[in-house]
């Protein structure tokens, strides 16, 4: 048998293999789902996080509800509008999972009868009798508990409250939010607005489903025109693209075949696996049609190709599999999951690539490829002028790049941590603009809750003295922190003393005589078990709940106003009282914080594993520095641009540093490999030198302008994390691919000019 009916004969067993194993892995990506629990990103094992599932625990979610607006321009005491929206509200306790929905329309106040000192309901709003508007329209708003809760501060909007079962599922949460959606558009008020975690949810696995098919269309639309114009071939093209579409095929199964559903961050993973898979494959058939055009038969151009290629390329995958594997330090769930199936993704794309591409093409007729010579060659001709100038001028290139790494230094500087609960969607997104409404509209709509605990067990919360504390520390929420909506067991006590005083406003506070407050409290303790309380304040009564809104200033803003709550409580409050902020809101918030150091962590590791690798082809201190400064400069520019721009550090921003260095190190590998290819054949350094930069030029700028414009899809995303991502990660690309083709010669020249060689050792 021939060798070439030989390479033919296993060529046809591993495409059989291959479109097998495809073909399994498109019916596991078929009953692929997505997901969109944002409780995943709480930091895993992190006493933070421990805490708020116990305080959730012992009384209940703050995420179970949806929230209405009902506007009427004329103001909501109208008895039209009001009987509309009692409609609607009917209408909304019939849907599945409600548990109750709660607005003016069915809210009352206690009122104690003089009398006999029993309790009664009184309604705070008639809405079927016009002739008590203005009666209960003076009521309501001398009520602090119902103004911008219920009813906003100009009249012109009525609140609604629709309690739902706890922890809904995703399957539940649609079919509530489906509900809701088909009541909404039978009823016409001047405006409604709506939120909730049921609704939004459903609202981001919808967007992350098509912006998912959005970002591989227009890769694939780009990667097609970069192909063409790089290799003017249709084979060139053909054969590149059903390699990635087999790539993510293959990871996409076996994200399914482990249980692991798309969510948020995972929706760009196709699209990293699109233009990363891209480069192995771009590589290969770069030194295939150059050997071709040298006038090598087929298979010899293919030995050729994968020989030359396939250590830089296997490198190139590992030190961009390492970049994504470092992220698995994160305490966060799903970056961790990024970061492993990225990395999976990557090595799946590099094991196709090289049995995919070469059975493809030894299965296949050669592409026919004029020769015109070596230094008549388009690419070449344009490099060699260009590698000329870079050596002509590298001391002004040396000087440059120290000027500029000090001013990105003075960028970093300026870098902030910050993050918004919806910073993710753009301002003019339609979720997003109701989600602003409630936030200028009502007391905000970030969470807010916080523990108080009592370090002196001989007392209890509803002790006098302890209330009075209490009541400073809700006095201080309202007015100085800035909460809204404010809901603790000093809200209950001035309640029963309003009711006890016939509902008059004037008397929502504690009673100054403490035996009168003691007789209120006492009253509490035997009702709390039967009464709303019971979400606020534990069995044992020493320990109660402060939950309310507040507004979504941004955790740079929070962090000073927990500061000045701490500086109040330490003068304030005494020790026998102690406090804990929690929630959702303050978990997200913690994020950041552990991202920064994550990053940190994961760009010591990555540089570390490429100066392994470096340092274990060259034996040389100097190549590895040569290896990094170029893969660091591009990600102190980033981060000085970030600093410069006002672009804070957030989970969306800071996990593109390690990305970013794993990808854009690829280039280095490959000339670096290139160059001791060329040297362990004899050549001089200044030869191998420009024969590197010659051979390898071509590649690392179609490489890369595939990378930038495949990243740059991610832009057209509504969500601004993934918008982020994509803009800055084709940046930082941008940037190595100019670092390294003007530095790595200047570079070379700095640390070895003087000398006859370069280190070159026989053990890789």
């Amino acid at each position: 048998m021939s060798e070439e009916l030989k390479y033919k004969k296993a060529a046809r067993w591993v495409l059989f293999s291959l479109t097998l194993i495809t073909a399994f892995m498109a019916f596991q990506v078929s009953k692929i789902g997505f997901d969109y629990d944002f409780e995943r990103f709480f930091p895993e094992g992190d006493p933070e996080t421990e805490f708020f599932f116990q305080h959730r625990e012992k009384y209940s979610s703050e995420n179970d509800f949806v929230l209405f607006s009902l506007e009427n321009e004329k103001g909501i005491f109208d008895k039209n509008f009001l009987k509309e929206a009692k409609r609607f509200q009917d209408s909304l306790e019939t849907l599945p999972h409600v548990m109750r929905v709660q607005s003016l329309l069915n809210l009352s106040e206690p009122i104690k009868e003089p009398l006999f000192g029993s309790f009664f309901e009184r309604p705070y709003l008639r809405w079927d009798e016009p002739e008590f508007y203005s009666i209960d329209s003076a009521r309501i708003f001398s009520s602090p508990d119902l103004v911008n809760t219920f009813v906003t501060a100009d009249g012109n909007a009525l609140a609604m409250v629709l309690d739902h079962s706890p922890f809904l599922s995703k399957v539940k949460c649609d079919e509530l939010s489906t509900g809701v959606n088909r009541v909404v558009p039978h009823f016409h008020f001047d405006a409604l607005y709506k939120s909730g975690r049921s609704i939004g949810q459903g609202y981001f696995v919808a967007r992350m489903q098509k912006e998912l098919l959005m970002f591989i269309s227009a890769s694939l639309i780009l990667i097609i025109l970069f192909l063409l114009i790089a290799f003017r071939s249709v084979w060139g093209v053909v054969v590149p693209l059903i390699v990635v579409f087999m790539s993510i095929i293959w990871l996409l199964g076996i994200m399914r075949l482990t249980g692991k559903e798309i969510d948020l961050l995972l929706t760009i993973l196709p699209t990293i696996l699109f233009v990363v898979g891209m480069s192995d494959v771009v590589h290969i058939l770069s030194k295939y049609f150059d050997e071709l055009r040298k006038g090598q038969g087929k298979l010899q151009a293919i030995k050729v190709s994968v020989k030359e290629v396939g250590l830089a390329t296997f490198l190139t995958s590992i030190t961009t599999a390492i970049g994504f594997l470092t992220l698995i330090s994160s305490s966060i769930i799903p970056i961790r999951e990024f970061g492993i199936y990225s990395a999976v993704g990557v090595l799946v794309a590099y094991v196709l690539a090289f049995t995919l591409l070469p059975a493809t093409m030894v299965l296949t007729k050669a592409p026919h490829l004029k020769y015109d010579g070596f230094r008549k060659d388009f690419w070449s001709q344009h490099l060699q002028s260009f590698y000329l100038f870079i050596i002509k001028k590298r001391r002004w290139i040396g000087a440059s790049a120290i000027l500029l790494s000090v001013i990105c230094l003075i960028g970093i500087s300026k870098i902030e941590v910050n993050n918004f609960l919806l910073e993710d969607l753009k301002k003019d997104n339609p979720f997003r603009v109701e989600f602003d409404y409630f936030e200028e509209a009502y007391a905000g709509t970030r969470p807010f809750e916080m523990a108080v605990l009592l370090s002196d067990s001989t007392e209890d919360i509803l002790a006098p003295d302890v209330l009075r504390k209490l009541d400073r520390l809700d006095s201080y929420l309202h007015d100085e922190y800035g909460a809204g909506f404010i809901i603790s067991p000093v809200n209950f006590i001035k309640a029963l003393n309003k009711a006890s005083h016939n509902g008059n406003a004037e008397y929502y506070r504690l009673p100054d005589d403490d035996k009168e407050l003691q007789k209120l409290s006492n009253q509490v303790k035997r009702v709390k078990q039967m009464s709303a309380m019971n979400a606020f304040l534990t069995d044992d009564l020493l320990e109660c709940r402060f939950a309310g809104k507040m507004g979504d200033w941004g955790k740079k803003e929070i962090t000073l106003r927990n500061e000045r709550l701490e500086e109040f409580w330490s003068k304030e409050m005494g020790n026998d009282v102690e406090y804990h902020l929690t929630g959702t809101a303050m978990l997200i918030d913690l994020n950041n914080e552990y991202l920064s150091t994550t990053m940190i962590y994961g760009l010591l590791i990555a540089f570390l594993i490429v100066a392994l690798i470096v340092g274990l082809m060259y034996r040389d201190w100097r190549m590895v520095i040569i290896a990094l400064i170029p893969n660091i400069l591009p990600l102190m520019m980033i981060a000085g641009l970030m600093g410069f721009t006002g672009i804070n550090l957030k989970v969306s921003t800071s996990i593109i540093f390690t990305i970013a260095f794993g990808i854009a190190v690829d280039d280095t590998i490959h000339f670096v490999s290139r160059l001791r290819l060329e040297l362990g054949k004899g050549r001089t350094r200044q030869y191998a030198l420009k024969r590197s930069f010659i051979g390898t030029g071509k590649a690392i700028i179609i490489t890369s302008l595939i990378l930038i414009a495949g990243f740059l899809t991610l832009i057209l995303s509504t969500f601004k994390g993934t918008f982020y991502t994509g803009a800055l990660l084709s940046l930082t690309l941008l940037f190595a691919v100019i670092v390294d083709l003007l530095l790595l010669p200047v570079l070379f020249w700095a640390f070895y000019g003087k000398e006859k060689s370069m280190p070159l050792t026989d053990t890789l």
